[in-house]
């Protein structure tokens, strides 16, 4: 369980990665197997995003990067569910200067997740305060559900068809106040060659996004093909890669295709605890 903890922790983080375009495996045990006290643990994350994501935004590079320590205090069905306090902060800046993507978002939350034999489902709410580059700022209480999906990650020699998809949607933007956004994506990528350290894959995705007030860059697709580079390291992940991407823009009808090159980096650890049933 262990094991499966941590590939899901990093290809979660992976995933959201993809979320710029807007932005060991064993059977459940009983519940209460095991002190409480076996499912407190320290688990963070962090991750870069680098890359001109988006066609429509023509030469506009973007960089985005996250960092989260949560506390997990309550686990329950040999931690398939789990209760998390954490604390977070998210920077990005672009070259353009579009006040959306040009911002600092802090948090102090706490969600509740369900782990699946492939996913993480999560429901949760925190205290956000957000700052944008036009001297924009609020501070607010976010409501949100996320999962993430994934089959054959690439750390696995017999994989051959690795992919994924994640969902999130919310309030979660407070300077947006009363925006709820909803985000979708799903990647499919074929192994082309495995090399020591590194996985060479073409690959197809799709993202969607919506909210409710109407902004433009949040109400999108974008869909394409690419080559990418997948390169695991214990808790750690990189991807190169570069892709043909089409973007529609719902409310302003604007379209545009072009080639983008990324680089993506992420990075989890766990500081304290013992997993229950260990």
């Amino acid at each position: 369980m262990a094991q499966l903890y941590n590939r899901i922790n990093i290809t979660l983080v992976v995933a959201l990665l993809l979320s710029t375009l807007c932005a060991g495996q064993q059977p459940a045990k009983p519940a209460f197997h095991g002190s409480l006290l076996d499912g407190i643990g320290l688990p963070g994350q962090m991750w870069v995003a680098i890359g001109n994501l988006s066609p429509i935004e023509h030469n506009n590079v973007y960089f985005q990067s996250h960092a989260e320590q949560s506390a997990e205090i309550f686990a329950i069905d040999s931690q398939s569910i789990t209760i998390t306090p954490y604390i977070s902060m998210t920077g990005s800046f672009d070259t353009s200067g579009f006040d959306w993507n040009n911002k600092i978002d802090s948090g102090a939350g706490i969600r509740a997740n369900k782990f699946f034999r492939a996913g993480v489902l999560s429901v949760g709410t925190a205290y956000s305060y957000e700052t944008r580059s036009i001297n924009l700022k609020s501070g607010g209480l976010t409501l949100y559900a996320q999962d993430w999906f994934g089959w054959q990650p690439v750390s696995e020699k017999s994989s051959r068809f690795p992919g994924s998809s994640w969902m999130a949607v919310g309030n979660l933007s407070t300077v947006e106040r009363g925006n709820i956004i909803a985000q979708a994506h799903i990647s499919q990528g074929v192994v082309g060659k495995k090399l020591t350290t590194t996985t060479v894959m073409p690959y197809v995705e799709a993202t969607l996004c919506h909210d409710t007030q109407g902004f433009d860059w949040e109400n999108k697709v974008i869909y394409g093909t690419g080559l990418k580079m997948g390169i695991p390291h214990e808790e750690m992940y990189t991807e190169i890669g570069a892709a043909y991407l089409r973007e529609n823009r719902f409310h302003s009808g604007q379209s545009a295709g072009g080639l983008t090159v990324f680089m993506n980096f992420a990075f989890s650890w766990t500081l304290l605890g013992r997993k229950v049933g260990n």
